[in-house]
C-alpha cells in the first residue's frame, strides 16, 4: 500500500501535463465543494518537501506548486463570485431554518471588520470552513480585494507549511534504509495532516472573539 501511494505521488509531483490538468481541476473543484481534495493535495506537497530534502531539484516541483496554488485561488474566487451573485437569495430561502438572518450576518460582519483578513485566513485553515468562508464573504459583500489578499496569503502559508513538514521528515529519514521511505512518508503524511487539522481547529476557536449578546454563533467564520 505504501509503495502504491509513493508511486502515485511520485507521478503527480513529476508534473506531467495530464497530472497538472488533474491537479488544476481538483484544486478548483475542491474550493467549490468537491470533498477530499485537500488531503490529496497536501499529500503531494509533503511528498515534494520529502523529495527536496533528498536532493530533488526545486525547479522540477515548480509546475505542480504553481498549478496547485493557482487552481485553489481560482476556485475560491469563483466560489466567492458565485455567492456574491446568489448568496443573498440562498440565505433568504434557506437561512431562516438555520437562524441565519441578514441582520445577524451584518452584525457579524461589523464585529469582524477590524480583523477580517486574519479571520478569513484562520477560517480557511480550519477543515470544512474554507468553502463556507468563501460563501459568507461573497454573501456579505466583503471587499474583493480583502478576500483575495487573505486567500493568497493563506495559500502561500498552506503550501509552505506542508512542504516544510515533508522536508523535515525527509531530513530526519536520511539515515534509514531508502527501501523504508514509502512507509516513512505515509507516516509523515498521516501525522502532518492530523496535527495540522487539529491545530487549526484549536487555534481558530481560541483566537476568535466571543460574539456579543444576541449575535449568531453558527456564522462565526
Amino acid at each position: 500500500m505504501a509503495e502504491t501511494v509513493w508511486n502515485l505521488l511520485d507521478s503527480v509531483a513529476a508534473g506531467g501535463a495530464i497530472w497538472l490538468l488533474v491537479i488544476l481541476a481538483l484544486a478548483i473543484l475542491g474550493e467549490m465543494g468537491l470533498p477530499l481534495t485537500s488531503p490529496f493535495l497536501e499529500s503531494v506537497l509533503i511528498f515534494t518537501g520529502f523529495q527536496l530534502a533528498h536532493g530533488a531539484l526545486t525547479a522540477a516541483s515548480l509546475p505542480f506548486l504553481a498549478v496547485a496554488y493557482t487552481g485553489r485561488l481560482v476556485g475560491s474566487t469563483s466560489a466567492y463570485q458565485l455567492s456574491l451573485t446568489l448568496g443573498t437569495k440562498i440565505l433568504e430561502r434557506w437561512g431562516t431554518p438555520l437562524r441565519i438572518t441578514s441582520e445577524r450576518i451584518q452584525l457579524l460582519k461589523e464585529r469582524l471588520s477590524t480583523v477580517l483578513v486574519p479571520t478569513i485566513i484562520l477560517a480557511r485553515f480550519t477543515p470544512g470552513f474554507s468553502i463556507l468562508t468563501s460563501f459568507l464573504c461573497g454573501a456579505t459583500k466583503v471587499s474583493r480585494r480583502q478576500f483575495r489578499g487573505a486567500v493568497a496569503g493563506q495559500l502561500l502559508i498552506w503550501e509552505s507549511a506542508f512542504i516544510a513538514a515533508g522536508a523535515l521528515g525527509g531530513l530526519a529519514s536520511r539515515s534509514i534504509d531508502p527501501s523504508s521511505y514509502p512507509r516513512v512518508l505515509a507516516l509523515i503524511i498521516a501525522l502532518a495532516i492530523s496535527i495540522g487539522a487539529l491545530s487549526a481547529y484549536v487555534v481558530f476557536h481560541k483566537t476568535r472573539a466571543r460574539p456579543p449578546q444576541g449575535t449568531i454563533h453558527t456564522l462565526s467564520l
